[in-house]
């Protein structure tokens, strides 16, 4: 892919907002052009815990299960619950840049669903409702949940405190509103926590299961892009030990929800 003029950028983000996910297939991106790409949309975010990064160009964050010399190139164990990137930040994730180099030809895929959708099918009465909740985002509490993961440092948890968000968020260029939700990242503030898993849990039900769900087959040289503000992902399981795969993501910082 060439550099993106200004025109270029501006319909892409226009056919973002309107569709919240984009496939761009045939392309041959480096590390260091997928950023430039990544750029033209915002400020790149570095990861929250500075693993896997692309040893050339480290804001390229590298998912792998290939192991070179004894070392991972990359994660092979992230992303695998419904979530919306980086959702514990003050100002999390507004887009996602996913590059394939090498993909298993049977499993790996991708689903995305739209939190837009889930909002709009809901009766007027739990819209309303749901506008005047606010939910804790919490990285601790998506740590908690990785197996075999070493514990968060005392300094990784004062650099990554508890946030609030609302539960219900509008998008900054369309004013369309949308459930902001992180399955193992949130509760709702002032409710009892296990009331609040259940709401948490029952409105990604009302999105993953009852609406409807894209799952992207990857090949290599897709190119997908995603507006965390609007859209649900999750990764799919595949045969680790059979297939190789090698992806690079950026991500796009976004505005803090409101």
């Amino acid at each position: 892919m060439r550099t993106l003029s200004d025109s270029e950028r501006a319909e892409l983000k226009k056919a973002l907002n309107e569709r919240g996910v984009l496939v761009i297939r045939e392309q041959s991106l480096s590390a260091a052009e997928l950023l430039e790409v990544g750029r033209k949309f915002g400020l790149v975010e570095y990861t929250v815990r500075g693993d896997f990064q692309h040893p050339d160009v480290p804001d390229v964050y590298v998912i792998s299960n290939i192991v070179e010399d004894g070392k991972p190139l990359g994660n092979p164990n992230d992303g695998f619950a419904w979530h919306t990137d980086l959702s514990f930040l003050e100002n999390p994730t507004a887009f996602t840049f996913l590059y394939a180099i090498e993909t298993p030809p049977v499993g790996a895929n991708t689903e995305f669903a739209s939190t837009q959708v889930a909002y709009d099918r809901l009766p007027p009465a739990q819209q309303d409702e749901f506008d005047h909740i606010r939910v804790r985002h919490s990285y601790e509490m998506l740590h908690a949940t990785r197996r075999n993961a070493a514990p968060l440092s005392a300094e990784e948890l004062q650099r990554m405190p508890d946030v609030i968000h609302p539960l219900v968020r509008t998008h900054p260029d369309t004013a369309r509103k949308a459930l902001y939700l992180g399955l193992n990242t949130s509760l709702p503030v002032g409710m009892d926590p296990e009331e609040g898993q259940k709401l948490i849990e029952d409105l990604m039900a009302r999105t993953t299961i009852n609406g409807p769900v894209y799952s992207h087959e990857w090949q290599p040289g897709d190119l997908v892009i995603w507006d965390n503000r609007l859209m649900l992902h999750r990764a799919t399981d595949y045969d680790k030990k059979a297939y190789r795969r090698l992806m690079y993501r950026v991500t796009v910082k976004g505005e803090r929800p409101f």
